[in-house]
């Protein structure tokens, strides 16, 4: 049976189903036996690509019984999915007994660790999992786990690593269940929903290479996949949000991703988003931070947030140099001494850009990054080409904000964007669905409200946001100009903020400076 779909990006078909298990060689030994034969086809054999995958001598399982944990190794019979395993060290005494390959996927005998990293290896599946139950010493092994099969061509192309990303948790701890004759994975915790790839040898695509990746049943469908080279360029390909592609336990699911399907480009500077904004009439061109701008004082330390909507609304003014959390709301200019907050005038006399400051988790280098002036925030959102289509009221995972589109946006497929200013809700993403606007460059604003002269703490968080520029008030000393927006239901403004006092606190939105300009 085949079937096709439109599953991704690109057209990706879902092809023959095998049921497969795969085994690893290891040290063998002498002594209590057992019987085991694995899940397989008809015929006694499980195939995957032509290759016949059965029992290795040297396969090593853990068996738990009334004495504990014993080690036993793999003498394959014929047909080879059936093997006699032999004790290798440990007791493990009498039934009921419970049995797990490979010996290394649990410690308890009770629950199992999926990796979060796996090793490439050629037309194989590294140490396919199985376990088996039995009163008596006849093992029938079950597999716990899918494999996700990709299938590469492309030319002048060497693949180091896969990187996989799920809706749920794919590597961990798990629990195991028996239900109707199936080993049923259930996840219990220290995972995460993303599986890498490693390839301790760059693979060359060329005309066809196959990876093989080994997964939980997901359920709650594949998100992204992520194809990385060895010269540093990568493609991420992501699952449409009206397409379910999930791997079921037992089966191998192949998708296949020809020439003209992968389009790498090179990799973004540490914590840029992929659009570029135009913000002159030269045409020069901004990308920006992946998220706002955050400090610590204790360490004296800059970050940005790890996403977009990440809202703390604390400012400098509430804090010590002692402080352990993060800040996100700080006075103009502030980058030298940013828990500076008085309001003497003349601790504002002077800007120094937060962007001169190293950003861990952006380069880590001083003056890679800089603050937008008045006139160029005006810009992205007036004079480019067709601004007044590129910016709009949104919604972000339960946050409020304001959404701004890239010089050259491509809608997504199953996406959709609103442009004005119509409302709270105008535009409304799960995360899931942000994360594919994000991949095509679109930029989120939260409403992290802002500290006037006149409040004693962050204000109006989650109705309006207010962010610096580099950009003095000519007219005023003690002002500095900021852009900002206030939301409610059906009236929202976006404008300039002239007369704001430099010791109010705003939130910073850093720029890079696109080295193509």
């Amino acid at each position: 049976m085949k079937r096709t779909l439109v599953s991704l990006l690109s057209l990706l078909t879902l092809s023959s189903l095998f049921t497969l298990t795969s085994c690893q060689k290891e040290t063998t030994g002498n002594g209590t036996s057992f019987h085991a034969t694995m899940e397989g086809t008809t015929d006694g054999k499980t195939v995957l690509n032509g290759t016949a995958l059965n029992w290795v001598s040297g396969d090593q399982v853990a068996i738990y019984g009334t004495a504990g944990r014993g080690i036993y190794s793999a003498t394959p019979q014929t047909p080879a999915t059936v093997a006699t395993l032999d004790n290798v060290s440990g007791e493990t005494g009498d039934g009921p007994f419970r049995a797990f390959y490979p010996a290394s996927l649990t410690t308890d005998g009770m629950n199992i660790t999926l990796p979060a990293t796996q090793t490439y290896a050629e037309n194989s599946i590294h140490e396919f999992p199985m376990y088996a139950e039995s009163a008596t010493n006849q093992l029938s092994f079950r597999n716990l786990c899918g494999v996700l099969k990709l299938h590469l061509t492309k030319a002048n192309t060497s693949i180091s690593s896969i990187i996989v990303t799920a809706n749920a948790p794919i590597n961990g701890n798990f629990t195991i269940s028996n239900l109707n004759d199936e080993s049923v994975l259930f996840y219990a915790e220290g995972g995460s929903n993303t599986v890498v790839l490693n390839c301790a040898t760059a693979q060359a695509i060329g005309g066809g290479k196959d990876f093989y990746i080994t997964l939980p049943a997901t359920f709650d469908s594949l998100k992204s996949i992520e194809l990385n080279t060895d010269d540093g360029r990568y493609c991420i390909k992501t699952v449409k949000t009206n397409v379910c592609i999930n791997v079921q336990r037992n089966t191998v699911t192949e998708i296949e991703f020809g020439e003209n399907d992968m389009n790498f480009v090179e990799p973004l500077p540490e914590g840029a988003l992929p659009g570029l904004f135009t913000i002159n009439a030269n045409g020069g061109q901004v990308r920006f931070s992946q998220g706002n701008l955050h400090y610590q004082p204790s360490t004296q330390t800059w970050q940005f947030a790890d996403s977009q909507n990440d809202c703390i609304g604390l400012g400098a003014d509430i804090v010590d140099a002692s402080y352990t959390g993060l800040i996100d709301h700080f006075g103009w200019g502030t980058g030298a001494n940013p828990t500076l907050c008085t309001y003497n005038d003349n601790d504002y006399s002077s800007f120094v850009d937060w962007g001169t400051n190293a950003i861990t988790n952006g380069g880590n280098q001083s003056n890679l990054w800089r603050t937008l002036s008045s006139s160029e925030w005006d810009y992205i959102f007036y004079s480019r080409t067709n601004a007044s289509t590129k910016y709009g009221s949104g919604c972000v995972n339960g946050v409020y904000g304001v959404i701004i589109l890239p010089d050259n946006w491509i809608m997504p497929d199953a996406c959709t964007f609103n442009s004005g200013l119509n409302g709270r809700d105008n535009n409304n993403y799960l995360l899931s669905e942000w994360i594919v606007m994000e991949s095509n460059g679109a930029v989120f604003l939260p409403a992290g409200g802002a500290r006037w002269p006149s409040s004693s703490s962050v204000e109006l968080v989650g109705t309006a946001g207010s962010y610096w520029s580099s950009t003095p008030n000519p007219s005023d000393e003690h002002c500095a100009r900021g852009f900002g927006f206030e939301l409610s239901n059906s009236n929202i403004t976006v404008s300039s903020q002239d007369g704001s006092h430099r010791c109010c606190l705003f939130m910073i939105r850093l720029v890079l400076d696109n080295s193509n300009n």
